[in-house]
């Protein structure tokens, strides 16, 4: 542990890595002090058939992309591994090396807020993290389970998400400026989301 840092985690299938995401983090720096943030891009997530992602490969090379030009960003590769990764299992990786709920950070989407009381080990989460959300547009809320601590963002909120990225990228149309340059120029040199 570096020395008390506040850190983040930041998990996701990240297909593709966007500028959403990125908001989200340097936000969660900004505003909650945050001194770094792990995107923790995920092998095999459990809410998604890993058959219809791109490679886990491609998917990790983008956000080294994304985030290699900002020195509080930092990839964390624990969730590379071929079985099902669950968030409760990354949050007790980081709380065994010593971070505790005021130090550890979750990142998610306000309309992700709502369903954690449905992932795996709910419990484990909300008692070991705090919980870092960016409310999006047209999003109403969210119960939040008592035993939870949540910080809401609003500075930044968009509504930029992966698959309209996939779709957009399918029709043939530009996604300049939803994702960084660089991730643009690797989803065009290894000809991603051509079937939409």
């Amino acid at each position: 542990m570096r020395g008390k840092e506040k850190i983040g985690l930041f998990g996701g299938s990240f297909d593709p890595i966007h500028t959403g995401h990125l908001i989200l983090a340097q936000r969660a720096l900004d505003f909650v002090g945050l001194d770094r943030v792990y995107f923790i891009p995920t092998a095999m997530p459990p809410h998604k058939n890993a058959g219809v992602l791109s490679e886990y490969a491609l998917r990790k090379r983008m956000v080294q992309l994304a985030i290699e030009d900002n020195e509080k960003f930092e990839i964390s590769l624990f969730e590379e591994k071929e079985e099902t990764s669950f968030t409760y299992e990354s949050i007790l990786f980081f709380k065994e090396k010593g971070y505790d709920r005021e130090h550890l950070h979750l990142l998610v989407g306000s309309d992700s807020v709502a369903d954690i009381p449905d992932w795996k080990k709910p419990g484990v989460i909300f008692d070991n993290a705090t919980i870092i959300s960016m409310q999006r547009p047209g999003y109403l809320g969210h119960t939040i389970p008592e035993q939870a601590a949540v910080i809401v963002l609003t500075a930044g909120r968009n509504s930029i998400s992966s698959s309209e990225i996939r779709k957009l990228v399918g029709q043939g149309a530009s996604i300049r400026y939803l994702v960084p340059r660089k991730v643009e120029f690797f989803i065009t040199r290894k000809s991603l989301y051509k079937q939409g």
